[in-house]
C-alpha cells in the first residue's frame, strides 16, 4: 500500500506538470490570424517624446486580441526613483486588447498606425509562441531597460527577426544610416521642444551615445522601426516581397504642439549669461581686478556637474554614461579649488591652474559643438573667464618679476655707491 500511495503521488505530480505545460503553451493560431506592428507617435511629455511600439496578435476565431507592450514599469517598485537614477529600474512586458491602448492614446492626441505583416502561418506561430513564453516566464518578462539597446522597440524588432530569421532584408534608407544614437535622440527631443531635457541628457551621455550606427540599431526608436519595416522585404519561394502587407492609421487626431517662448529656453538664458560674462570680464579688466567672486559661482556649478557625471559613470548601470567627454569642461576639482583662490595675495599656482583649465576647455569645446549649441555656449562662458585669468596671472607674474629686478638693481646700485664713497 505504501508503494501504491507513492505511485499515485508520482502520477499526480506528472499530471500537474503536464497541465502546467498546457496552460503556458501558446495555442495554435488560425489561418485568419494576423500579426501587426503598432506604432504610437511621440507625445508631449518627456517619457513619450520617443513614441511607442506594440506588437499585436489578433485571431478572431480563437478570440485572441493581445497587444504586447514592453514598456511597463511600476511606480510601486521599492526605491523607484533611486533605481531609476541608478539605471536599475525593472521594466516588464504586458498585454491588453488593442482597444484599451487606442482609448488611452486617443485621449493623449497621439496617432496610432498599424502595419500588418505579410508572414507565413508558421512564422506567425513562432512570434506568438515567443511572446507567450516570454510573458509566462517571470525571469524573461521583467528586464533591465536600456534606452539605446533594450527597450519597447528593440524587443519588438528582435521578436520579428526571430520569426523571419534570415529571410528579412532591410532595404537601404540613406537618411537612417551613419548617424549616432545621440543625434537620433536630439531629433526627437527638439521636435517636441524638450530643450532643457536635451541639454541635460547631452551633458549626461558619454561616448557610447556617439557610436555611428546603421539602420538596424537606429530602430531603437519606434518611428525608425516603422520606416524600416515599411521598406523591408522578405524572401519567400525565392521571391522578394514586402514585409508589410498593408498599413493604415487606426484613428486620426490633431496633435497638440506648442512652441515655448524663446525666453523659456536654455539658449536664451545661456546667451544672457554669456553676454553678462563678457561685460563682467571687461569690467574686471578695466579695473585690474580678478573677480573671483563671480568665478566661484560659474566654476562651482561646472564642478558640481562634473561630480554628477562621475557618479553617472561609476555609480550607475545605464551603460551610456561612461567615458563622458563633458568632464573636460565640467572638471570636478573646480568645486573645491575655486574656493581656495583669493582676490589678493594670490598663489603662484593660480596661473598654472587656469592654463590647464583653458586647455581642457578648448578640448571640451571640440566635443560640445558636436553635441549641442547650448553646451557650446556653456563652455564658451567658462573659456572667457579661464583665458582672462590665465592672461591676468601671467601679466601679474611678469610685473612681479620686473618689479623684483628693479628692486634688485636699485639695491646693487646703492651697494655700489656706498662702496665708492668708502
Amino acid at each position: 500500500m505504501k508503494y501504491l500511495s507513492s505511485f499515485k503521488h508520482l502520477i499526480l505530480f506528472f499530471a500537474f506538470l503536464i497541465s502546467t505545460n498546457i496552460r503556458t503553451e501558446a495555442q495554435n493560431l488560425s489561418a485568419n490570424s494576423k500579426v501587426s506592428l503598432i506604432t504610437v507617435e511621440p507625445g508631449n511629455e518627456l517619457n513619450d517624446a520617443f513614441g511607442h511600439t506594440l506588437l499585436w496578435i489578433y485571431d478572431p476565431e480563437n478570440q485572441i486580441d493581445k497587444a504586447y507592450n514592453f514598456g511597463v514599469y511600476d511606480f510601486e517598485t521599492e526605491n523607484f526613483y533611486w533605481k531609476f537614477v541608478k539605471g536599475q529600474l525593472p521594466y516588464k512586458m504586458s498585454h491588453a486588447p488593442l482597444m484599451a491602448y487606442q482609448e488611452y492614446y486617443q485621449q493623449q492626441h497621439r496617432n496610432m498606425t498599424e502595419q500588418v505583416l505579410d508572414i507565413s502561418a508558421s512564422q506567425k506561430q513562432i512570434v506568438y509562441k515567443h511572446l507567450e513564453s516570454t510573458y509566462n516566464d517571470p525571469s524573461k518578462r521583467v528586464y533591465m531597460y536600456k534606452f539605446f539597446y533594450d527597450n519597447c522597440a528593440t524587443r519588438v524588432r528582435d521578436a520579428m527577426m526571430l520569426a523571419c530569421t534570415d529571410s528579412v532584408h532591410l532595404q537601404n534608407i540613406p537618411e537612417m544610416n551613419d548617424s549616432t544614437y545621440r543625434q537620433w535622440m536630439n531629433k526627437c527631443l527638439i521636435r517636441k521642444h524638450h530643450y532643457w531635457s536635451a541639454l541635460g541628457m547631452n551633458i549626461a551621455l558619454g561616448a557610447p551615445a556617439d557610436e555611428r550606427i546603421l539602420q538596424f540599431k537606429a530602430c531603437y526608436l519606434p518611428e525608425n522601426l516603422q520606416k524600416s519595416m515599411r521598406a523591408a522585404k522578405r524572401m519567400t519561394h525565392h521571391v522578394l516581397r514586402f514585409l508589410v502587407r498593408s498599413e493604415n492609421t487606426l484613428y486620426s487626431t490633431t496633435p497638440i504642439d506648442e512652441e515655448p517662448l524663446f525666453i523659456l529656453t536654455p539658449r536664451f538664458w545661456l546667451l544672457l549669461i554669456f553676454i553678462f560674462t563678457g561685460y563682467k570680464t571687461y569690467f574686471h579688466w578695466k579695473r585690474r581686478q580678478k573677480g573671483y567672486s563671480f568665478d566661484k559661482i560659474l566654476f562651482s556649478i561646472a564642478g558640481l556637474i562634473g561630480w554628477l557625471l562621475l557618479f553617472l559613470w561609476f555609480g550607475t548601470d545605464h551603460g551610456v554614461t561612461n567615458y563622458n567627454r563633458n568632464l573636460l569642461w565640467a572638471f570636478p576639482l573646480h568645486l573645491p579649488l575655486m574656493w581656495f583662490m583669493q582676490e589678493r595675495n594670490g598663489s603662484y599656482w593660480y596661473g598654472y591652474y587656469y592654463m590647464v583649465v583653458g586647455l581642457l576647455l578648448a578640448m571640451g569645446l571640440f566635443y560640445a559643438v558636436q553635441y549641442s549649441w547650448d553646451i557650446t555656449l556653456l563652455v564658451l562662458i567658462l573659456i572667457v573667464r579661464a583665458f582672462y585669468h590665465a592672461g591676468f596671472e601671467r601679466e601679474h607674474r611678469m610685473t612681479q618679476t620686473k618689479f623684483r629686478k628693479i628692486i634688485k638693481g636699485r639695491r646693487l646700485e646703492v651697494i655700489h655707491n656706498e662702496h665708492n664713497l668708502e
